[in-house]
Order: C-alpha cells, then sequence, then structure tokens
C-alpha cells in the first residue's frame, strides 16, 4: 500500500511540476491568434450571392411556367363555358363573362390572352 501511495504522490509531483512549468512559459510565448470570422463570414456571403443569383430565379421561372399554364388552362375553360352559354355573336357579354370568372379565380387577364384562346377555340372547331 505504501508502495501505490509513493508511485500516486511521485505522480502528482511530476504532473504539479510540469503544470507550473507550463504556466511560466505560457507567460513568454504568445502564440499567434487567427481570427477566421471574416473569411467563414465571406464564404458564407458568397454562398449567399450564388443562391440568390442561381438558385432562386430558377426556383420562380419553375413556379411561373406552372402558374402560366394553369392560366391557360383557366382562360380555355372560361372562353369554352363563354361560348357554350352565349353562342355565337355576343362577343361583348362573352369577353365580360370570361374576365369575370377568371377574377373569381385570383386571375388578372388581359383582353390579348382571352382573344388567344378564342382563336384557339376557334381553329380547334373549324374543320
Amino acid at each position: 500500500m505504501k508502495k501505490i501511495l509513493m508511485i500516486l504522490g511521485s505522480l502528482m509531483l511530476v504532473l504539479l511540476v510540469s503544470v507550473s512549468m507550463a504556466e511560466g512559459t505560457a507567460a513568454y510565448i504568445e502564440a499567434p491568434v487567427i481570427d477566421l470570422t471574416p473569411i467563414f463570414q465571406a464564404v458564407l456571403g458568397i454562398l449567399a450571392a450564388l443562391i440568390t443569383h442561381k438558385l432562386i430565379p430558377w426556383i420562380q421561372s419553375r413556379t411561373t411556367a406552372q402558374q402560366q399554364e394553369m392560366l391557360r388552362a383557366a382562360v380555355s375553360v372560361a372562353v369554352y363555358a363563354a361560348e357554350q352559354l352565349y353562342g355565337a355573336g355576343a362577343g361583348k357579354e362573352k369577353l365580360m363573362y370570361v374576365k369575370g370568372q377568371l377574377a373569381k379565380k385570383g386571375y388578372k387577364v388581359d383582353v390579348d390572352e382571352i382573344e388567344a384562346a378564342v382563336r384557339e377555340l376557334t381553329v380547334i372547331s373549324t374543320p
């Protein structure tokens, strides 16, 4: 038992001496401090710029293509419905009906888009 206590005491003394020597040398030797924060901020800024420049327009172009397809379908359906309700002629009433139906669905459509759908309808219906 005495041998174990002697060994532990010796180890503690060696550790104490090494710690005190390390503290004494640390006061004389200053390690250079490298601040990496600006580098990380620059990298994050570049990534944010790339996402803003490339990814967001890509997502928006994909979304608007789908929205345009849905808009064209809604316009076509409204034009077909107006043609069924009002028959031949009555262009002004059909136009107002189509604009009203699209407004109910939340679409803002100009007259050119509606006329294009009417031209499609007449091309498809004529032999």
